[in-house]
C-alpha cells in the first residue's frame, strides 16, 4: 500500500490529492475517487477528464482537464453543501449560491448544451449527466 493511502471506515481508500488549477492555487484535499470521465471530441481534438471526489472532511471535489494538442486548462472545485446554500470554491474565490438555484442553473445549462448541438458527443455527455440525477 502507498504511503500516503490508508483505508476509510467503509473499506475503500482515502489519500491525499492535489487538483492542478490554472484559475487559482492547486487545491489540496484528502479523498477518495468516486467518478471519473474522459472525452476525446473528433470535431476540435479537444480531450477532456473529468474526476469527481468524496472529500473526508465532506462535500466534493472536481477537477476538469481539458487540452488540444499543446493547450490545457486545468480548473479545480471544492463544493459543501451548508444547510440550503452550496459553497464553491474555485481556489481563489468563494461563491455561497442556495442549493435550489445552483440546480436550476445546472438545468439550464444542460438545456443549452442540448439545444446548441444535437450530434451524439452531447447526447453522451446529456446521458452521463442525467444518469447522474
Amino acid at each position: 500500500m502507498p504511503r500516503n493511502m490508508s483505508p476509510d471506515m467503509t473499506g475503500g481508500w482515502i489519500s491525499s490529492v492535489t487538483l492542478p488549477n490554472d484559475m487559482g492555487d492547486d487545491l489540496t484535499f484528502t479523498g477518495r475517487l468516486v467518478a471519473e470521465d474522459m472525452h476525446f471530441n473528433n470535431s476540435n481534438g479537444m480531450l477532456t477528464v473529468e474526476k469527481v471526489y468524496e472529500r473526508q472532511e465532506g462535500g466534493s471535489a472536481y477537477g476538469v482537464i481539458s487540452a488540444i494538442g499543446h493547450t490545457r486548462d486545468r480548473r479545480a472545485y471544492l463544493l459543501e453543501e451548508v444547510g440550503e446554500v452550496c459553497v464553491v470554491n474555485n481556489g481563489r474565490f468563494s461563491l455561497e449560491i442556495p442549493t435550489e438555484e445552483l440546480l436550476g442553473l445546472l438545468s439550464l445549462a444542460i438545456e443549452a448544451e442540448r439545444d446548441a448541438c444535437a450530434d451524439s458527443e452531447c447526447d453522451h455527455m446529456i446521458r452521463k449527466l442525467a444518469a447522474n440525477d
